[in-house]
């Protein structure tokens, strides 16, 4: 799925850009083809109510695709999970921590606040 709802607005804020889902409009569906065409720079896995322990079990259903592998975000390094139930699948008083998130994985080196382990981590 493409992360929608306060999602783009929370990447935009870290100067990031969302290239699949839309401010305001509920998460759709990505095609596998999909994703591999646009071949994003940075992906952030954050699961609907999966903690980074959860997420990490899981994403051998989207490491496992065969478009996975030619990514250049798999390439480079740049795939993350993130703890969604914490701090994306729903708006409240930690989307400031959420945004700081997103900008520790899209501008590593230049952001650090302190989220590894907690907020994000490799796969």
């Amino acid at each position: 799925m493409m992360a929608g709802n306060c999602v783009p607005e929370l990447v935009d804020a870290a100067g990031g850009a969302n290239l699949f889902g839309t401010a305001g409009q509920h998460s759709g569906c990505l095609e596998p083809a999909q994703l591999a065409a646009t071949d994003p720079d940075v992906i952030a896995i954050m699961p609907c109510g999966f903690d980074i322990d959860r997420a990490r079990r899981e994403i051998p259903a989207l490491t496992a695709r065969p478009e996975w592998a030619g990514l250049s975000a798999v390439a480079r390094g740049r795939v993350f999970i993130t703890d969604g139930n914490q701090n994306f699948n729903r708006p409240g008083p930690q989307m400031a921590e959420s945004a700081e998130i997103l900008a520790e994985l899209l501008h590593p080196g230049t952001f650090d606040v302190g989220h590894e382990g907690t907020g994000w981590a490799p796969p």
